[in-house]
């Protein structure tokens, strides 16, 4: 299991760089929009494709690259309820049974998404700001990067069910985290 740890800890630092990301795209983003709602205010001009800038490119760096350390937090919705009156047995065959849904759906979101992401490189998809093509295509790789990310946190999910007696839709718990995760 120690290794499983050590794995998920470095696994840990890249989601962690992804909220990062994310962190720094909120924060962008309002700084962008506070300067364009004071220069549309007091000086009757804004930024030249302002909207279309933050609705292509800075909405999916605030969603996509945070999303696996969301996912990881157990702050989203698992049937916890069903769950916690079930018997010890009948919770883990309930939560392999859950984890093998959610990574066949899963990995069939990044097959496809990673497919579109591809046909967007070959057609070089833009989008029109202020009279300029700005590129979109790369962003379109976000999304299966961070469903993959997600599959891999529910692969970790599954091997720790399989390793430990306790079973868990997540993977790190107050109780039983390893002292250099806490």
């Amino acid at each position: 299991m120690n290794g499983v740890w050590k794995a998920y800890n470095i696994f840990h630092y890249i989601k962690l760089a992804g909220i990062w990301i994310s962190g720094i795209s909120v924060l962008l983003m309002m700084l962008m929009i506070v300067y364009d709602v004071t220069m549309r205010t007091l000086f009757s001009s804004s930024i030249r494709g302002g909207f279309e800038i933050i609705q292509n490119y800075m909405m999916p760096l605030v969603v996509f690259p945070g999303l696996a350390y969301v996912y990881a937090s157990g702050v989203l919705p698992k049937m916890d309820l069903i769950l916690e009156r079930l018997n010890k047995k009948a919770k883990k065959i309930m939560i392999f049974f859950m984890l093998l849904l959610e990574l066949f759906v899963l990995v069939l979101i990044v097959q496809f998404s990673w497919e579109y992401a591809m046909s967007g490189l070959d057609r070089k998809t833009a989008f029109p700001a202020a009279g300029t093509l700005y590129p979109l295509y790369p962003l379109f790789f976000l999304i299966p990067i961070a469903f993959a990310m997600i599959v891999i946190e529910n692969v970790f999910i599954f091997i720790k069910n399989i390793l430990d007696k306790n079973p868990s839709m997540v993977m790190r718990e107050a109780e039983n985290k390893p002292e250099e995760l806490l």
